[in-house]
């Protein structure tokens, strides 16, 4: 009983503490449904990337089983004989360190080949291999064929959408590197 007595104290300061620390105008109803919706919504891009990868790999028509970066990479490298890492990096906007474990996949997996510049040895080049090439022409083929102008569209507004929440959580200062929030 005196345990109980204890807990249920410990909790009426919880909850003390919480609400002094509530901002102005915001009932806690209203921040437990923005938590809700928050998890919902991470939950549904979740599931979209789930379909999107699904898709692509559909259209691959291979037994490859690559993440949508990965098949950025090889689409990319497929417009040109050889790509400097650098400028791929610049294109594709991936992390450094990331690219690397893909391009560290897809090399294992005999899809991308690298060598060293032989004009500047710090520049790393990359190259499709044959079967690379065939990957990146089938994966493009097949999703001409496959994606309706409807689903284009709705992939379209959904970056558009994600792009502007993130300027404005950037433009708001969420992570400390903007205007304060009001």
């Amino acid at each position: 009983m005196i345990k109980h007595a204890t807990h249920d104290s410990r909790r009426q300061k919880a909850r003390a503490t919480l609400a002094s620390h509530q901002p102005t105008g915001v009932s806690t109803q209203t921040a437990t449904e923005t938590i809700y919706k928050m998890a919902e919504v991470a939950r549904t891009l979740k599931s979209a990337t789930h379909v999107m990868e699904k898709l692509a790999h559909l259209a691959s028509g291979t037994n490859e089983h690559l993440s949508l970066l990965h098949w950025l990479v090889l689409v990319r490298l497929s417009g040109a004989p050889t790509c400097k890492q650098m400028e791929l990096k610049s294109d594709t906007k991936i992390a450094a360190a990331y690219l690397t474990r893909l391009l560290d996949d897809l090399t294992r997996g005999g899809l991308v080949r690298r060598h060293r510049s032989s004009s500047d040895r710090r520049q790393i080049l990359l190259a499709l291999t044959e079967r690379g090439k065939s990957a990146a022409f089938e994966l493009l083929a097949s999703l001409n064929d496959a994606i309706r102008p409807s689903q284009l569209d709705a992939i379209e507004h959904l970056g558009s959408s994600l792009e502007q929440f993130v300027a404005l959580a950037a433009g708001e200062g969420w992570f400390g590197n903007g205007p304060s929030p009001r």
